[in-house]
């Protein structure tokens, strides 16, 4: 059970039988009847409710459908996407379905997963640590430390030792 702006309601979870795709259905815990998914207008005031800073609205977006590169990758659709005049310029992702926060995104965010994507070297899906050019990259290095010990090794001067 949530509460969906101070109402307690009920997330529905349920597929076919070989179905892979669970659906999302809200319902009101008192009643029991089902809720439709949330609109702009409930969206914006579960964002407002959850973020701590007191700003203004900015944006709100309605998103069906990401790909790789976008911030809500991999996360329940339908969403609304409400972005606050904020120094941080946080928006908040609110599955409308779920009628729960998903996600905060702020500037802060945006530069450590565009620096992540950077150190995995996943430019696609920026969460496969075992792609091939960081593989790649792995064994260029190993190769590289190796050659180095071996031309340390190889051209080194020896010293001799005189006895007297």
């Amino acid at each position: 059970m949530i509460q969906i702006l101070g109402e307690p309601v009920y997330q529905i979870a349920y597929s076919k039988v070989h179905d892979r795709d669970r659906k999302m259905q809200l319902a009101y815990a008192k009643t029991g009847t089902l809720r439709a998914a949330l609109t702009e207008t409930e969206a914006v005031n579960v964002a407002k409710a959850n973020f701590s800073e007191d700003a203004n609205v900015k944006l709100v977006e309605y998103i069906t459908t990401t790909n790789g590169h976008h911030e809500y990758r991999e996360s329940p659709l339908p969403a609304y996407a409400v972005t606050f005049s904020h120094p941080s310029n946080t928006t908040v992702y609110v599955a409308a379905k779920l009628g729960t926060v998903q996600k905060f995104r702020n500037n802060k965010w945006r530069v450590f997963d565009f620096l992540w994507m950077m150190h995995t070297m996943d430019y696609q899906s920026r969460v496969n640590i075992s792609n091939w050019l960081l593989r790649a990259f792995s064994v260029f290095g190993l190769f590289s430390i190796l050659s180095g010990f071996i031309l340390f090794f190889v051209s080194r001067k020896k010293t001799i030792k005189i006895k007297k």
